[in-house]
């Protein structure tokens, strides 16, 4: 076995104690590298603040998309609850009308204008409205249309403040005589115009 030499492996490592110092030393950097250094980190913060301000204008624009769509989103649900009461009072008048329109007496047409419907819109304004018994009633002031069709007549009623819509299918046209006939009533035409849907 060999001996052990405590005083060799000490100088050994004298040596690496003073090759190391000298070996993670570096030289002063020169005026030029300073400047240039300085350059290199002036254009990264320059870099980095154009950055920042970009990403600040972005989110403050995002921000404003957000701000304005929660806007448009409150407007939304607004109108939203505003149709949706506006539908439901809707077919509560519409309930009440059919309620209302069913209970007016209607008599049997004459054989002659059973059959016959309004489907020409001429001669239509301002003609005469009749009772199947020829009452004149009043006269044509406006004609509701469904896809080129007569959907119903507003009529303006004589001896009667007030107009009624009455539907095609509770009017004849004469063409003979040129007259608008309804077979409803001349009582529940009037008690027609004091309904308010």
């Amino acid at each position: 076995m060999m001996p052990f030499k405590p005083l060799a492996l000490a100088g050994a490592f004298l040596v690496l104690l003073s090759v190391g110092p000298a070996v993670a030393s570096q030289p002063d950097s020169t005026p030029a590298e300073q400047s240039q250094t300085q350059q290199l980190n002036q254009g990264v913060s320059n870099a980095n603040a154009a950055a920042d301000a970009q990403s600040t204008e972005k989110n403050a624009v995002y921000q404003a998309q957000i701000n304005r769509y929660q806007e448009q989103l409150k407007v939304y649900r607004a109108n939203q609850a505003n149709y949706q009461e506006r539908a439901a009072a809707y077919l509560a008048a519409r309930d009440r009308y059919i309620a209302a329109h069913a209970r007016y007496h209607r008599v049997m047409w004459p054989a002659k204008y059973d059959t016959r419907l309004i489907v020409d819109t001429n001669d239509l304004l301002g003609s005469n409205v009749t009772t199947v018994h020829d009452d004149v009633v009043g006269h044509v002031v406006e004609i509701a249309l469904v896809s080129g069709r007569v959907s119903a007549l507003r009529v303006s009623l004589d001896n009667q403040p007030g107009d009624v819509w009455i539907e095609s299918a509770d009017l004849r046209f004469d063409a003979d005589r040129k007259l608008v006939m309804t077979n409803l009533d001349r009582h529940d035409l009037y008690e027609m115009s004091h309904d308010s849907y």
